[in-house]
């Protein structure tokens, strides 16, 4: 989200945000004597709060009715600039020399434009893609265009090709049917009904009215015996609810020096190169990662020996790219305790919904991660988040867990990874921590002893609980540092090399 599948599509509603000071009572939360919470900005429309992307001083922050645009150079105290109404899950953003802004739009609307409405799913003159905005004037952004992708845009990965022009990677997959998605209206349009692709997307940077779908590079799942990953075999539900299946990534993240992009593509983490053209070679990965051992129990299923990874959700790189790290998303129930339950409350105990470290020379897993502190009635799966490029060799890395609040996890010793900061806002559930995502970024800094955390906040609140949802969070770790600074940040790209 990034997804989500089961929080965004069958949980996510609107919540109610909360007045007062950004602080004000969090007295209760749990958190370390390290990580403290700075300030939170509600969305003021309640909708489902997404990703985040950064430019300079400023933060862009998406939301399913729209998107903010914050100035950080004081993070303590981020000011508003814009809150554009632009209704289009999920928002995803990349944002450009503050400039261009690019949205992911995963719902079947009526058409690109700001203000259409949502229609059916499956409508075949429905609209959905990736939207394009200039936002030279913070105060005042203007929709460019949109693009149409098969399936819709579920997150996009921005690789700058050169100054001139950007490739935007495309990543969905048939959870519902689209217009030309899944079993029905994909075969229909021509397309495979497990969608099966990534979708590429050229944007001149001084001309985005010319963006355009370039490529649509091959998905495979080498050593998977059915090639697809099915919902229920997870614990989903099948059809007419859900699409039976799909063979898609969703998400992807990429390593500009290094040329290299590892996907989350829901049944396998894969490693590509990137062709000189920008196009990532996905028919033939590098190596795949596929969890087909279970180290530390079963599914909950006493027939089912464990195939335990739900779902590769998101995947970054160390900084000295010599680390991948895939997180898994965790379809447990929701109402259940950490670590997950099935919805009839039985203990799970494989690997689901945790961070899995992996060397990226070969694949081979290296560990996994899942906190071990106590998190009562809490969904704890790990879900965006990304690492921290310290100049002393020491590796960290910055994660959102959905109702697990937001952490810092040392994996130094990638075999021995280990939580050095975290804070899960009170109380347990729905109503406490509701993170999507969580990030490093060392623009504007709080202070030269400790490391700026950015977060969003509010994912599936049920609207009954009034003080869901803080929107923008801003933590603050002390003793953690880095002189490693930024001046622009979409999470999902990683541009330099650090200490490799």
């Amino acid at each position: 989200m990034k997804k989500r599948i089961l929080i965004v599509l069958v949980l996510a509603v609107s919540m109610l945000g909360f007045a007062g000071p950004a602080t004000a009572g969090h007295n209760q939360d749990q958190h370390s004597d390290n990580m403290s919470l700075v300030s939170a900005t509600p969305n003021a429309t309640g909708a489902t709060n997404s990703d985040l992307a950064f430019w300079g001083d400023r933060a862009y922050a998406g939301n399913y009715d729209g998107f903010r645009i914050f100035d950080i150079s004081d993070p303590a105290s981020p000011e508003l600039l814009t809150d554009f109404r632009c209704f289009g899950p999920q928002n995803d953003p990349i944002v450009w020399e503050n400039k261009l802004l690019f949205l992911a739009i995963d719902r079947t609307l009526a058409g690109p434009d700001c203000g259409s409405p949502a229609v059916a799913h499956d409508d075949p003159n429905g609209w959905e893609g990736v939207r394009i905005f200039d936002v030279s004037n913070p105060r005042s952004p203007k929709f460019i265009k949109g693009v149409y992708t098969d399936c819709g845009a579920h997150t996009i990965t921005l690789f700058p090709k050169n100054p001139a022009e950007l490739m935007l990677y495309v990543s969905s997959y048939p959870l519902r049917p689209g217009p030309t998605c899944g079993q029905l209206r994909g075969p229909e349009a021509g397309r495979d009904p497990l969608h099966g692709v990534i979708q590429v997307i050229n944007v001149p940077v001084n001309n985005a009215k010319a963006a355009k779908e370039v490529a649509e590079p091959q998905i495979v799942y080498p050593g998977d015996a059915d090639n697809q990953f099915v919902w229920a075999e997870h614990g989903l539900p099948g059809p007419p609810t859900f699409e039976p299946a799909a063979r898609a990534c969703h998400d992807i993240a990429v390593f500009v020096q290094l040329r290299l992009a590892a996907g989350a593509c829901a049944e396998q983490g894969q490693l590509w190169r990137i062709k000189p053209n920008g196009i990532p070679d996905t028919a033939h990965p590098i190596w795949v990662y596929d969890d087909q051992v279970d180290e530390t129990g079963t599914t909950g299923d006493p027939d089912d020996p464990g195939v335990v990874v739900d779902f590769f959700h998101s995947a970054t790189f160390s900084w000295d790219g010599k680390v991948v790290n895939f997180i898994d998303e965790s379809f447990a129930d929701v109402t259940g305790q950490c670590p997950p339950t099935t919805p009839a409350g039985a203990p799970i105990g494989g690997d689901s919904g945790r961070m899995f470290f992996l060397d990226a020379a070969t694949g081979t897993k290296l560990s996994h991660f899942m906190a071990d502190r106590p998190l009562e009635n809490d969904y704890c799966s790990a879900h965006m988040g990304l690492p921290v490029p310290t100049s002393d060799g020491r590796q960290l890395i910055v994660n959102a867990w959905y109702l697990g609040g937001a952490n810092v996890v040392d994996f130094t010793d990638p075999t021995n990874p280990v939580e050095v900061a975290f804070y899960d806002a009170a109380p347990p559930g729905t109503a406490g921590s509701d993170n999507w995502s969580a990030y490093w970024y060392q623009g504007p800094k709080l202070s030269d002893d400790s490391l700026t955390i950015y977060a969003t906040d509010g994912v599936h609140d049920p609207p009954a609980v009034a003080a869901a949802g803080r929107g923008f969070d801003v933590f603050r770790v002390d003793g953690l540092s880095t002189d490693v600074s930024f001046d622009h940040l979409n999470p999902q790209t990683q541009e330099r090399l650090i200490g490799g």
